[in-house]
């Protein structure tokens, strides 16, 4: 069995901060999995992740711990969510501005 490794773990290898290998597991730089919220990888998936980052490759995906033959899980509905708008586009050409008024001072019109 391969030996998994923590962030702190890769970190000293790597000789970068933890702040840095988390980064580089969410952009797959580095393969990893998640176990509950804490990020971990294996010496060997390590090892050819650094090989293929020296030779100028990205690295294979990570196995996907939801492609087992199970059917997907629905998703629990998220209750006190607004749903999601989409931005409209405007195209800056099309805007017209409205007619300038007349700026006439109060003070000015109460004199005559």
């Amino acid at each position: 069995m391969d030996k998994i490794l923590t962030v702190t773990d890769v970190a000293e290898v790597l000789k970068v901060k933890e702040i840095t290998v988390r980064e580089m597991f969410r952009e797959k730089r580095l393969r990893a999995f998640k176990m509950g919220k804490a990020w971990r990888t294996t010496e060997v998936m390590l090892q050819e992740d650094i090989a293929a980052l020296a030779r100028g490759e990205m690295p294979a995906a990570a196995p996907d711990p939801a492609s087992k033959n199970d059917p997907p899980k629905a998703l629990p509905a998220k209750r006190g969510r607004k749903p999601r708008v989409e931005k409209l586009e405007v195209d800056p050409d099309t805007i017209t501005s409205p007619p300038k008024k007349e700026k006439v001072d109060d003070l000015q019109q109460l004199l005559f």
